[in-house]
């Protein structure tokens, strides 16, 4: 098997879409500015060639399949200003079985790879709890989702491959030895560290056992076993306090000069010590989970199963990424909380309807921010949005007219105007007549929900489509009329089963 075969093998994802990155420019923080979307259709071979031999546009690979399971995921370390050697030197002392690439911008990507396909929840459940063990909470894990809606024409998001002009590369990896791998080393490099099903399951992050603060933030359990760095004790330690509180709320002072004692290195002064205390007599604080150091290693999944870690009523639900569907009107998929979940422009744009959404799929009520917060968080999402570029009867319009195509010809046909009463559409003279009622009702059934009776009806014009009123069975009866569809009138070809075939 050549390189070409095992890279493909090696990074093999999503079947019916790619990504396709192009760089740009400079950004005025200096990374790379770039165009990227989503491109439907299957990686070809000749993508991949292109990819190594360092032909804009560079491939990406969407990891997640149509069945939500993937062989691949990486921690995206989106810093430029990274010291790779360091990274690398951390996943070997940890014990991680983690390839670290760089990434176009000089960032890194830690790979995990497995010898099989694996669900793309156990692949993100371990990446966040490595990610958050590195001091890496904050960047994003790939898969970014736990399921896509492939019904929906949902796609996930694609991450740059690595090795972007083969062995001439900026985007290599590095081996234990923090040494560049050829494309070939890399390859059997990540042959070597692939995990079964069965390992990934039973990974363990390697770190000090701790007992204490069980039932508390995750983040903070870590820290104590390792140490807060220099420059974060006060936060740590203000954090510290709020577990306290929390689980030991008669004994909660004397609680944190013990774990000043026992968990800062060296211990915060005894004037620092009494800030804290007077601060938090003031009133009941929550973590500070945006702030280091906690932020760094936050697991919130984990967190809000804890006794004392963050409420899960109160918190607002995390958002990963948004993704773009061109079409008209366009469709929106946003993940909540590792949940994939469609929406209209309008969800996106009104907290009420955001939140209701949110209840119908996922059945939780996140709470209300500020109308500008809210803009600011809807503002970020759109600032790194994914588009997928959608063909015509792909699109909104497309699917729109397949099902009116289908209302009109698949089901049982009214032999008599009469029978439109029956729900019927009925066809005479190359015109299909059925009453509005009974085409909205089939959209509903078929979970197309995009329009409204106005744009149904707008739309039925552009297609010359006629409304008019008739007169049937002495009712009044408001019909449409569109120009009939094809219909197929040749029989099917059935197979022949004989009397001896056996089935």
């Amino acid at each position: 098997m050549g390189d070409l075969e095992r890279f493909t093998e090696r990074f093999s994802g999503l079947q019916r879409a790619y990504g396709s990155t192009s760089i740009v420019g400079l950004r005025e923080d200096g990374k790379a500015k770039v165009h990227s979307f989503v491109q439907r259709g299957e990686p070809i071979e000749e993508l991949w060639q292109k990819h190594l031999e360092g032909e804009e546009p560079s491939l990406g690979i969407i990891p997640i399949t149509d069945d939500n399971t993937c062989r691949w995921g990486c921690i995206d370390v989106d810093d430029f200003a990274l010291d790779l050697k360091a990274v690398n030197s951390r996943l070997r002392d940890r014990a991680l079985p983690l390839i670290l690439c760089r990434s176009k911008s000089g960032g890194a990507h830690l790979f995990l790879f497995t010898k099989e396909y694996i669900l793309a929840s156990l692949m993100r459940i371990k990446l966040t709890e490595m990610a958050a063990a590195l001091g890496f909470a904050s960047h994003e894990i790939f898969p970014k989702q736990n399921e896509i809606l492939s019904e929906r024409g949902d796609t996930g998001n694609f991450l740059n491959l690595p090795y972007f002009g083969g062995d001439s590369t900026t985007r290599y990896s590095l081996d234990e030895k923090g040494e560049v791998n050829t494309l070939e080393q890399f390859l059997d490099y990540a042959d070597e560290k692939e995990l079964s099903e069965e390992e990934v399951t039973a990974l363990k992050i390697v770190g000090k056992e701790v007992e204490a603060l069980k039932n508390g933030p995750p983040c903070l359990q870590y820290l104590i076993s390792q140490g807060f760095p220099q420059g974060t004790r006060n936060n740590g330690l203000f954090n510290l306090g709020i577990y306290a509180k929390l689980s030991d709320s008669d004994n909660w002072e004397t609680k944190i000069e013990e774990y000043n004692r026992e968990y800062l290195s060296p211990p915060l002064a005894a004037t620092e010590v009494l800030t804290i205390l007077k601060q938090l007599r003031t009133k009941d604080y929550n973590y500070k989970c945006n702030d280091q150091p906690i932020s760094s290693h936050c697991n919130s999944g984990v967190c809000k199963t804890r006794k004392f870690g963050i409420s899960p009523a109160s918190a607002m639900p995390s958002f990963g990424s948004l993704t773009k569907q061109n079409s008209n009107p366009p469709v929106w998929f946003l993940d909540v909380e590792s949940n994939r979940l469609e929406m209209s422009t309008e969800d996106l744009q009104n907290q009420t309807r955001f939140q209701r959404v949110c209840m119908e799929t996922i059945d939780k009520m996140p709470p209300k921010m500020s109308e500008r917060a809210w803009q600011g968080v809807i503002q970020n999402l759109l600032d790194n949005v994914t588009i997928i570029e959608v063909p015509q009867d792909a699109s909104i319009e497309g699917q729109f007219q397949d099902l009116l195509e289908s209302f009109c010809t698949d089901r049982a046909q009214a032999q008599t105007r009469e029978e439109i009463l029956l729900g019927k559409p009925f066809t005479e003279d190359g015109r299909t007549f059925f009453r509005l009622s009974d085409l909205e009702a089939y959209l509903q059934r078929h979970n197309f929900r995009y329009f409204s009776r106005p744009k149904i009806t707008a739309r039925l014009r552009d297609l010359n489509a006629e409304h008019s009123g008739q007169n049937i069975k002495g009712r009044f009866v408001n019909l449409w009329a569109v120009p009939s569809f094809n219909m197929q009138s040749d029989p099917f070809d059935l197979p022949d089963f004989s009397e001896n075939d056996t089935i």
